[in-house]
């Protein structure tokens, strides 16, 4: 019986332990054409739903790289035990170019999302 609770008691630390992965997004943004933008303004951000001219709850922002991907770090976001990270608007600019996405950010993963400039 003792061995039993010694056991139980191991096993429930080392669940409470986990250690959490990264929770990442990325994104890649593409012209018209199917080609990769590199050095695109991206921005990400989420809105109070029914709040015309509000201010962002959450808001990121970057350029790509030389892929025409731009990666953002959830981890300071995402707590263990929290159900959904966030639902984000994609918002991407190159010179004249432009174009809009949604994006749900999954928990310790990594979430991709093409968005298309024209």
């Amino acid at each position: 019986m003792k061995n039993l609770l010694i056991l139980s008691l191991f096993v429930v630390a080392a669940l409470g332990c986990r250690k959490k992965k990264d929770t990442i997004v990325e994104i890649t943004i593409k012209n018209e054409f199917n080609e990769v933008v590199s050095g695109a303004s991206v921005k990400l951000l989420t809105l109070p739903p029914y709040e015309p001219n509000s201010v962002p709850v959450l808001e990121m922002e970057g350029a790509t790289d030389i892929n025409g991907i731009i990666r953002f770090n959830f981890n300071d976001v995402y707590q263990l035990g929290q159900a959904g990270v966030a639902v984000l608007n994609i918002e991407a600019t190159m010179s004249d170019l432009d174009g809009t996405g949604i994006i749900k950010v999954e928990q310790e993963e990594v979430s991709k999302k093409v968005v298309w400039i024209d």
